[in-house]
C-alpha cells in the first residue's frame, strides 16, 4: 500500500451550539451578560469535538451554561455555501473558504455570529 503524505488528513466537522455567560475577562463586550453562538470545532466524533469546543470557550471568558441541540457535522467543502445560507448578512464577515479549511486542519475551534443579550 502507498501512503502519500502530502494529502490531507479529513478530520470531522461538528456545529456545536451553545448558551454562555461572559466571565469577567472575555472576548465577549462588558455590555452583554451571555449569548448564543455556534461552534465549529474539528475532531473524529462529535464528543473530542464538544470538548475541543468547550475549551475554547473557557480560554475566551465565556462560560457555557447549556450545549443546544441539533449538533450537525458539515463537510469543509460547504462551508461558503452554509455561511450564506445561515447568515447572509454575517457572511463577509466570516472567514472564507480557505482560511475555514486551515483553521479545521490546524484543529482550531471557529465561531459563527454571536446573538448576545444584556
Amino acid at each position: 500500500m502507498i501512503c502519500n503524505l502530502m494529502e490531507p488528513i479529513l478530520t470531522k466537522v461538528f456545529i456545536i451550539p451553545f448558551h454562555v455567560r461572559r466571565l469577567d475577562i472575555s472576548i465577549m463586550p462588558a455590555g452583554f451578560s451571555g449569548g448564543y453562538v455556534s461552534c465549529y470545532s474539528p475532531g473524529n466524533d462529535y464528543v473530542e469535538a464538544t470538548k475541543k469546543a468547550l475549551g475554547k470557550l473557557a480560554e475566551d471568558g465565556l462560560n457555557p451554561e447549556e450545549i443546544l441541540q441539533p449538533i450537525h457535522e458539515i463537510d469543509t467543502k460547504n462551508w461558503s455555501r452554509h455561511i450564506s445560507e445561515q447568515w447572509p448578512d454575517q457572511a463577509d464577515s466570516l472567514l472564507d473558504q480557505d482560511e475555514f479549511e486551515k483553521e479545521m486542519a490546524s484543529g482550531h475551534v471557529v465561531y459563527g455570529p454571536f446573538g448576545s443579550y444584556t
